[in-house]
């Protein structure tokens, strides 16, 4: 009797692992095509019909890093982008981002990266 408990329990957590990764890459691919629209876990989480704690904790788990880091990266990518194969303002950039500002762009930019989007911009000539 124990193992046949065993293995439906082993089964259970299988299938919820199957699950949670499924809706890990569905929150992926929404956040990849949205990163430039107001993003918010609570939002998502009730979009999946999930508690946000516990949306929280799995996509940290899932992901290795937490739902704004994602979402950071995601802009910051684009901003490198678009820094790098445009001539947009950082006003411009900041706005298909989705930062609110250009001043936080900025200053987000030079923490992650150490520089400040136009001086990253001046480098590459």
């Amino acid at each position: 009797m124990t193992r046949i408990a065993e293995k439906v329990a082993r089964q259970h957590r299988h299938e919820a692992e199957e699950s949670d990764h499924a809706l890990i890459d569905a929150v992926l691919r929404l956040i990849d095509e949205n990163y430039m629209t107001d993003l918010n876990l609570t939002d998502l989480a009730e979009r999946f019909n999930y508690n946000p704690s516990y949306f929280s904790e799995m996509f940290k788990s899932k992901v290795g890093k937490t739902f704004i880091q994602y979402v950071t990266d995601a802009r910051m990518a684009q901003a490198i982008r678009l820094l790098e194969g445009t001539e947009l303002s950082l006003w411009d950039i900041a706005e298909l981002t989705g930062f609110s500002n250009a001043s936080y762009f900025s200053s987000k930019f030079k923490r992650m990266h150490g520089v400040t989007p136009s001086d990253y911009r001046k480098g590459l000539k």
